[in-house]
């Protein structure tokens, strides 16, 4: 008996596609669900979980992305070592900058995801878990910003001639 192959790929698509809109619809829901309806929050709290929503991860995965693109660029030019040492210096220390803000906006987006995840199991909104959470994905997105600016700094100094 042979099978038709057509059906078989398409039973497999059917699947991911199911799989993946019932993924979308149950973080749609547990989004809606984990909102507060309890007693009345005060403003700190309040401001605290706005200020909290303002870093996701579409947020940092993009950097994460970008920096990433950008040290991958840096490390495939190739110019001639024997032509200036200032410029090759320049250039190793923009590449370095480049990954090192790539590290540091990966770990801000597994910072965020695994605050999110705390944020989700717990019971009730902790005002501590949340303190943290802003504390260290700040630190680590305005790091990762300033390994970005010394990286287009030294960028800018090497077409500086």
């Amino acid at each position: 008996m042979s099978e038709n192959p057509i059906r078989n790929k398409k039973i497999p698509i059917i699947l991911v596609i199911l799989v993946s809109s019932g993924l979308w619809f149950n973080s749609v829901f547990a989004q809606d669900n984990n909102t507060n309806s309890g007693p009345e929050k005060s403003k700190f709290v309040e401001r605290v979980n706005a200020f909290d929503n303002l870093l996701d991860m579409t947020v940092s995965a993009p950097l994460t992305a970008l920096s990433l693109t950008g040290a991958t660029f840096l490390t495939r030019i190739t110019k001639n070592n024997d032509d200036d040492p200032t410029y090759t210096r320049l250039m190793e220390h923009t590449k370095k900058n480049m990954i090192k803000a790539f590290v540091i906006f990966l770990a801000c987006t597994i910072a965020i995801f695994i605050f999110d995840f705390i944020e989700l199991l717990l019971p009730a909104p902790l005002l501590m878990v949340e303190v943290f959470d802003l504390a260290i994905t700040y630190s680590l997105l305005f790091i990762g910003f300033a390994y970005l600016v010394v990286a287009a700094h030294k960028m800018y100094l090497t077409q500086a001639k």
